[in-house]
């Protein structure tokens, strides 16, 4: 098979996107069944230029993403009719028609087909509309798509009328941890006792929750504080300010540390020393985070909203959403361990982090990507 992988993104990409492309491109390339592949990216996000040199594997570029165009621009039809692939493989929720080959999408952002608010003003209305449109279009006209839990299958087929038997799940794996960690410089830490989470700084994220219960948290843990790594995109600045004003109301904006992005190493080091890990998502198609606190043998705690206990399942204590209460309990919970229970609860988490494999990944993937050929 001759493969053409075309991240038809706005220019930029993801942390995920970045590590499924790193973790995916060698692997693809290395089985036997796939002749050549060709990775064609825009130039903002210029994938060639970070991805190492893999046998089999070629580089070009391509348009940004333009909602309402379907059809290669100039530069990725040329570089299509050189390479004349079997197939288009499209890692994101968008659909290029090339020459009425099959074409496999794969989604990865569920927050415009299940209304989630990620911003806020007229633009971001807008782009959500523009998305959805677009992710409907990409699911109707791929002869596959691949989703990355059962909860996203599950949507798909029972709200959005996807036909199920073009879904098929295949968690991504997860990383090694970091052989290089080291304290952030913003935050060496100490002796203190922290919570961690991460992830951009969105509206679903439910950040308010940690920043609500901080204060009650405070009263039996005094030198208790709350690292959050991640940084916010121009739409998401208002969720992020307002963040800031209710810590300051609350009177815990010395207790916070807003650390932005972190290098890989300085992630691995919070995820090692924090005292509780914390993901107040409202909804997650499947949040690497999620994987990397599991990797890193985190104590966790966790909404119970979709699809983060199909991720942790018994590796986290729960709360529902927008309950800073319960979420109090639970860190009071993991914080009140003994050693031996965080050794236990570390293992469990590790445990299952080896459920998730980027070599089983691959291999389904080759899977869906073989099926779609031999049915032309």
């Amino acid at each position: 098979m001759r493969i053409a992988i075309i991240n038809l993104t706005g220019g930029g990409i993801s942390g995920g996107h970045r590590k499924y492309l790193q973790n995916m491109l060698p692997r693809l390339a290395a089985c036997t069944e796939i002749e050549n592949i060709l990775c064609a990216s825009p130039a903002g996000m210029s994938a060639g230029d970070w991805l190492p040199a893999i046998p089999k594997v070629s580089y070009s570029l391509c348009e940004p993403f333009r909602p309402f165009r379907h059809v290669p621009d100039e530069g990725l039809r040329a570089g299509l009719d050189a390479f004349k692939p079997d197939l288009l493989f499209i890692p994101i929720e968008r659909y290029v028609n090339y020459n009425d080959l099959p074409v496999v999408v794969m989604l990865q952002n569920m927050a415009p087909l299940a209304g989630v608010k990620t911003g806020s003003g007229l633009k971001e209305i807008a782009v959500a509309i523009a998305r959805r449109h677009e992710t409907r279009i990409a699911l109707e006209r791929a002869a596959a798509a691949i989703v990355p839990t059962g909860y996203v299958k599950d949507f798909l087929a029972g709200k959005a009328g996807v036909p199920a038997e073009k879904l098929t799940v295949i968690h991504y794996g997860r990383n090694s941890v970091s052989g290089s960690a080291r304290p952030p410089a913003a935050f060496s830490g100490g002796e203190e006792k922290f919570i961690f989470t991460a992830g951009s700084l969105e509206a679903y994220r439910g950040l308010e929750d940690l920043v609500r219960a901080l204060p009650g948290l405070k009263i039996a843990h005094p030198d208790l504080k709350l690292v959050i790594a991640g940084g916010a995109r121009t739409g998401a600045e208002k969720y992020a300010v307002s963040l800031r004003e209710l810590a300051a109301g609350l009177g815990v904006a010395g207790d916070i540390a807003w650390l932005g992005n972190l290098p890989e190493a300085e992630l691995s080091w919070c995820y090692s020393n924090c005292a509780a890990f914390a993901l107040t998502s409202r909804m997650e198609s499947f949040c690497f985070v999620a994987l990397e606190a599991l990797t890193h043998g985190c104590n966790i705690v966790s909404t119970r909203s979709a699809c983060l206990p199909e991720i942790f399942k018994e590796a986290a204590l729960y709360y529902e959403a927008g309950d800073e209460s319960g979420l109090s309990l639970a860190v009071s919970a993991v914080l009140a361990r003994t050693g031996e229970e965080r050794l236990a609860a570390a293992s469990a988490a590790a445990a299952r982090a080896g459920a998730f494999s980027w070599d089983a990944a691959a291999g389904a993937t080759l899977a869906v990507l073989g099926k779609a050929v031999r049915a032309r």
